[in-house]
Order: C-alpha cells, then structure tokens, then sequence
C-alpha cells in the first residue's frame, strides 16, 4: 500500500509541475520564437508580410523586440524558485543582460510628427536595433541551458519509467 501511495503522490507532484511548465516556462518560449519572427520581418508570416503596410510593420517590430523583453524577463522570473545554485546563478547572468538590453530599448526607433500634415512617424535604427535583437536571440538561446532540468526532470527527481511501469502493473 506505501508503494502505491508514493506512486500516486509521484503522479500528482509531475501532473501539477507539468502543468506549471507548460502554462508558464514552454508557452512563452514559444511565444520568444514568433516574436523574433515578428522583430526581423514585421509579421509572422509570409502571407501577412504581403498585405500589411511597411509602417505597421515597423510598429510591430519595435512592439516584438520590448515584448521579447519582457517574455524572457518573465519565464526567468517564473523559473528562478525551482532551480538549484548553479542553474539559479546562470538564470541571474541572462537576466541581467535581459535587463541591459532593456534600459536602451528607447533607442531602437525615433518618432517625427509632422504638426502640418497632423501624421507620426517611426523610424528604426537598423544597427542599434540588430545588436539588440542579436543580444536578445543569444540569451533565449542560453536561456534553455539551466531550465533544461524543469523542462526535463532528471530520473532522480522523477522516474517517469517507474510511474509507469506502476500503472501498467496495477499499483
């Protein structure tokens, strides 16, 4: 009976963990993925590049890269309490950069308004935009290295193999 007792608690503690991954570390990674797309091109798809005028474009890109931002910002925030000190130490560095590249974000554009013709214009600073998209898409990428445990916990935390082989063999 104790066996199937830790069986069920095993079960419930990846269910609830799983859920909270998902909903809250692998959505938003997701989420960085169609943001870089809509940072580089202004939509994220092809069809919508073909119908959408350049300057909703440029609005949307300067919108991605602050979400971008701010998306990475979040699921370090949502990760940082389930690690241990190494990963937690890694998650802090990227977080800190997150946070550089977020304090000269203002920069990426500049707005001219036209008082006569009553009209606002955006325009992107290519080569400061770039060098923080390219800083942002470095830290997303190192970003999977210490969450690498709470997307894929390790057998000693979890042996997903052993629920099974519970359930299969009736508890």
């Amino acid at each position: 009976m104790v066996e199937g007792a830790e069986l069920n608690q095993d079960v419930q503690i990846w269910n609830v963990a799983s859920g909270y991954t998902l909903y809250k570390i692998l959505t938003p990674l997701i989420e960085m993925d169609k943001l870089v797309k809509i940072s580089i091109y202004g939509t994220e798809t092809i069809e919508a590049s073909q119908v959408t005028p350049p300057e909703v474009k440029i609005g949307a890109r300067i919108e991605a890269i602050k979400r971008l931002v701010d998306s990475i910002l979040m699921v370090i925030e949502n990760s940082k309490f389930a690690l241990k000190k190494d990963n937690k130490i890694n998650l802090e560095q990227l977080e800190l950069r997150t946070r550089a590249v977020s304090q000269v974000t203002d920069a990426i554009c500049t707005k001219t308004y036209d008082a006569r013709n009553n009209y606002e214009e955006l325009t992107i600073n290519e080569i400061h935009f770039k060098t923080c998209l390219d800083e942002l898409r470095k830290i997303k990428q190192e970003l999977s290295t210490p969450l690498i445990t709470l997307i894929f916990p390790s057998s000693e935390e979890i042996d997903l193999a052993h629920i099974k082989e519970q359930l299969v063999m009736g508890g």
